[in-house]
């Protein structure tokens, strides 16, 4: 993966791609019952924080153009699109997530966007959908692999522009102290420089922009705290349970309304875009 000069002791080589997926292979795995498990969860803290607004302030957008949202969820962003674009195809691997979403647009008077439940791999890697005039992928490329044939795929269907968010440092440090409090061995996942390194591989010459924002965790008990960093962490032991509610205990203020608030977790979100030449 990394190749080394023996004699200058630089790297003259490195296969971006590869430790990408050795990272990954790393971490616990997520699949599609457990998002559908949590979409309920997702649609009602959809809003809660101004990341979307952030986002869509940079998502450049015409009311002809044709929209691919990638891992849209139950439509924390995609709503809006549509409300810009002329069509908009919905690809997740949750059906549960796409359910809300349809819900979400029936009452909103949205009918021009398409639910599409396919793993994204399966639908980019045998190239069946239509090119679309912009794609997004808005926090939903963080655990595919082989991210680089993924990137150039999307670049090829994408006519004008391509928006993606990965992970960005201050992300990586939070999984590290949560990691650390309950005693488990800490394995970072890839950032967003993976990624833009690729892109220059391929020959995109993308831009990057960190999204900084308040994401402060508002949980209505430390029970619906726990019940996040279960999902978050991934099969949590009863001992690591312990250790956490100990922390969050500690660590979370009382505010309004009976509502605890948990200042801590503050992530930062990397948006690579570039445009179509």
């Amino acid at each position: 993966m990394i190749k080394i000069d023996p004699t200058t002791e630089k790297i003259v080589k490195c296969d971006w791609n590869e430790l990408w997926n050795a990272a990954l292979g790393k971490l616990p795995k997520k699949n599609s019952r457990s998002w559908d498990n949590v979409a309920p969860k997702f649609k009602k803290n959809k809003g809660k924080n101004d990341y979307s607004r952030r986002l869509l302030e940079k998502i450049k957008l015409e009311p002809e153009d044709t929209l691919l949202d990638i891992g849209c969820g139950s439509g924390n962003i995609t709503l809006s699109l549509a409300r810009k674009a002329k069509k908009v195809t919905a690809l997740d691997i949750s059906k549960k997530m796409l359910h809300l979403l349809e819900e979400d647009a029936s009452e909103n008077g949205l009918n021009n966007i398409t639910p599409l439940n396919r793993r994204l791999e399966d639908v980019l890697l045998n190239k069946d959908i239509e090119p679309h005039d912009v794609v997004v992928a808005s926090r939903s490329l963080n655990g595919v692999y082989n991210i680089k044939q993924i990137l150039e795929e999307i670049n090829g269907i994408a006519k004008k522009y391509v928006y993606i968010t990965l992970w960005g440092a201050n992300n990586v440090k939070f999984q590290n102290e949560i990691s650390k409090i309950i005693g488990r061995e800490f394995h970072q996942h890839p950032t967003y420089i993976y990624a833009y390194n690729m892109l220059y591989e391929l020959g995109i010459y993308a831009n990057i922009e960190i999204l900084k924002y308040d994401n402060s965790s508002y949980y209505s008990s430390i029970d619906e705290a726990i019940e996040t960093f279960r999902w978050k962490m991934v099969n949590l032991n009863q001992t690591e349970e312990d250790i956490l509610r100990e922390y969050l205990s500690e660590k979370m203020v009382k505010i309004r309304d009976s509502k605890f608030k948990f200042p801590h977790n503050k992530p930062d979100w990397a948006l690579i875009w570039w445009k179509k030449e």
